[in-house]
């Protein structure tokens, strides 16, 4: 019983987080990428995979997103909601796996997803001429997000309701 209120309180958490990062990431420019931020609050969907289960990584991953462009009109964060919800939900099947790095690497199909979306929609454009310092500025993006996942993972696994696995 304990374990399920603190899943549910933890994915909760993890939900109304992704709202509350999501402006602060604003403004933390892409280095590579005009116009671009480094979307940290992608990371929580990741997080609550990893911890409390593949349902929980897809709940927080779709609610998180929904709620966050509920809040701020954001085209982009209504387009991620899928997105998020499959990197919650591959995060939380990987943890089968000895490694935390397999997980946390699902914060990739979060941003080849992403980037599908928002290209099929014309959000974004890729000239041709620039191609190589966006992807560049992806795999910047992408390599923070993994890095701080991973130590997240590191700094929390001591408090996860799943100790037998480690």
């Amino acid at each position: 019983m304990i374990q399920n209120k603190t899943r549910i309180l933890g994915v909760l958490l993890l939900v109304l987080l992704y709202p509350a990062i999501a402006p602060l990431t604003r403004h933390i420019p892409n280095p590579m990428v005009p116009g671009a931020s480094i979307a940290l609050q992608m990371i929580l969907p990741v997080l609550a995979g990893y911890f409390f289960g593949p349902l929980s990584g897809m709940v927080a991953g779709g609610c998180g997103a929904a709620t966050s462009a509920l809040l701020y009109v954001d085209m982009f964060d209504a387009l991620a909601v899928f997105p998020h919800s499959v990197m919650g939900y591959m995060a939380g099947r990987l943890t089968k796996y000895e490694s935390d790095i397999i997980p946390a690497s699902t914060i990739i199909i979060g941003h080849i997803l992403n980037m599908i979306f928002f290209l099929r929609l014309d959000l974004i454009q890729l000239p041709m001429e620039r191609l190589g310092v966006i992807l560049l500025g992806l795999a910047t993006e992408t390599t923070i997000d993994l890095v701080a996942v991973i130590l997240l993972m590191a700094l929390f696994k001591p408090f996860s309701i799943k100790k037998a696995r480690w």
